[in-house]
C-alpha cells in the first residue's frame, strides 16, 4: 500500500485495463469536478456524432459562460468541425465549445447532460450528477475521483479520444467568422512540461480543471512497461495536483508488474459448451465471430506468483456496446480475490446472423438445448 501523504482532498489510482484500484483516498466523496467534466463531454460526443459534422455556435453557447472562464473566442454563427471542437474542449478547455457540442449532439445543454448521466450510470458511477457540459460551477454538478476514473477508463477505449488527449498542440484553421488560425496547447503539464512542473515520462494525456469551489482537479493517464494507469486528484492546489499525481504514478509503476495474456489460450479456455448453448445459431457461419482483445494483460504486485491467478468467464444477459463493438461477456483474472485483469469477449456481427436474432437465454429458462 502507498504510505506517503497527499495534499489533495480526494485521489484514486487505477489500472486502466482491469480497473484494479491501486490507491484511494476519499475516492467516493462527492466533489465538484470543474473541467475534468469535459472527458465525459468528449466521450458522449464521440459516441453520438462523427468527426466531420459541422457545429454551428449559437448565441446561448457563447454568452451563457461566466466571464473570465476559459474560451477560444468563437463568434455567433461560427462553424467548426466536431473534430476541431473536441480538440478545443480537451486541449484548451473551451467552455463555449463544450456548450456548442452539447447543443449540436442533443439539441440542448440540458438534454446533453441527461446523456452524460445515462452514460455515467451505465459505467457504474454511483456519486455523479452532471448538469452541464463544461464543468462550470453548479451546486448540483458533482462527481467523485473513482467515478471520474471509471469514465476515463471507458474514454481510453476510444482511439480518437486517445489521439486527442495525447496531442500537445493543435491549430484551428481559419473559419467562416475568423481570418486567423487559432493555435492551442494542451493544459496537461505532465504531458507538456511547462509552468509549474516537468513533464512525466510516460504521460499520455489527461485533463485539468479549476473553479473557486472545486479548486484544482486533474485527471492523468500514463503508460510504462505494459501498464497503463489512470490517476484522478480532486480539490487540490496548483502545485500539489501534479506532485500528488507523480507520487501515485511512481508508486504504481514501481510496485506492480504486467503479465501479458496469450489470446489463443484465452479463447480456448472459453467454455464452448456454454457458448454453443447460449449462441447456438451464432456458429452457423465460417467467420470467427467470438474473439477477445489481443493485447490484454493482468497486473500483480512485484514478487507475486502468477500461479496464484485464477480466471473465470462471465457471459452477460444483455450484450454491452463499447466503441461500436458488441461485448457479450468477459474473462476475468483474479488474484487475492481482486480483479487484476479483464478480457472482453466480443461478438462480431460482420456476417449473419444479426445480433438481433441472437437472443441470450434467460438464466431461468431451459439451457439444455444444444
Amino acid at each position: 500500500k502507498y504510505t506517503g501523504s497527499l495534499t489533495s482532498e480526494s485521489a484514486v489510482l487505477i489500472d486502466a485495463s482491469s480497473g484494479l484500484v491501486l490507491y484511494e483516498k476519499n475516492a467516493n466523496k462527492e466533489l465538484y469536478p470543474a473541467s475534468i467534466t469535459k472527458i465525459m463531454t468528449t466521450l458522449v460526443a464521440l459516441e453520438n456524432s462523427s468527426l466531420n459534422e459541422i457545429v454551428t455556435f449559437s448565441r446561448n453557447a457563447i454568452f451563457s459562460i461566466e466571464s473570465g472562464s476559459t474560451h477560444i473566442a468563437r463568434k455567433e454563427g461560427e462553424q467548426l468541425t466536431m473534430e476541431q471542437c473536441l480538440y478545443a474542449i480537451m486541449l484548451a478547455s473551451a467552455n463555449e465549445v463544450s456548450n456548442a457540442v452539447a447543443e449540436h449532439v442533443a439539441g440542448s445543454i440540458d438534454e446533453f447532460a441527461d446523456m452524460m448521466n445515462a452514460k455515467a450510470k451505465e459505467l457504474g458511477c454511483k456519486n455523479t450528477n452532471f448538469v452541464n457540459a463544461n464543468g462550470l460551477h453548479n451546486d448540483n454538478h458533482y462527481t467523485s475521483a473513482y467515478d471520474m476514473a471509471l469514465i476515463s477508463q471507458e474514454a481510453l477505449k476510444n482511439e480518437t479520444f486517445r489521439k486527442i488527449t495525447s496531442t500537445k498542440s493543435y491549430v484551428i484553421p481559419k473559419t467562416n467568422k475568423s481570418d486567423e488560425e487559432f493555435p492551442m496547447a494542451n493544459h496537461q503539464q505532465l504531458l507538456l512540461g511547462y509552468k509549474l512542473t516537468n513533464k512525466y515520462d510516460g504521460c499520455i494525456g489527461g485533463k485539468t480543471g479549476y473553479t473557486n469551489a472545486a479548486r484544482n482537479t486533474l485527471v492523468s493517464f500514463a503508460n510504462k512497461d505494459g501498464i497503463e494507469l489512470i490517476c484522478v486528484v480532486m480539490k487540490s492546489t496548483p502545485t500539489e495536483q501534479y506532485s500528488d499525481t507523480i507520487k501515485l504514478f511512481d508508486y504504481g509503476f514501481d510496485n506492480y508488474e504486467s503479465f501479458s495474456v496469450d489470446e489463443e489460450s484465452s479463447i480456448s479456455s472459453i467454455d464452448n459448451s456454454v457458448l454453443f448453448t447460449r449462441f447456438n445459431s451464432v456458429f452457423d457461419t465460417s467467420t470467427p465471430i467470438i474473439y477477445t482483445d489481443n493485447s490484454s494483460h493482468y497486473i500483480l504486485p512485484l514478487g507475486a506468483d502468477p500461479k496464484g491467478v485464477t480466471q473465470s468467464m462471465n457471459l452477460y444477459d444483455t450484450p454491452k456496446k463499447s466503441n461500436g463493438k458488441e461485448i457479450i461477456g468477459d474473462i476475468t483474472y483474479l488474484f487475492d480475490n481482486k480483479t487484476v485483469g479483464k478480457l472482453d469477449i466480443y461478438y462480431s456481427a460482420s456476417e449473419k446472423p444479426s445480433l438481433e436474432s441472437v437472443k441470450l437465454l434467460d438464466d431461468s429458462s431451459d439451457q439444455s438445448v444444444i
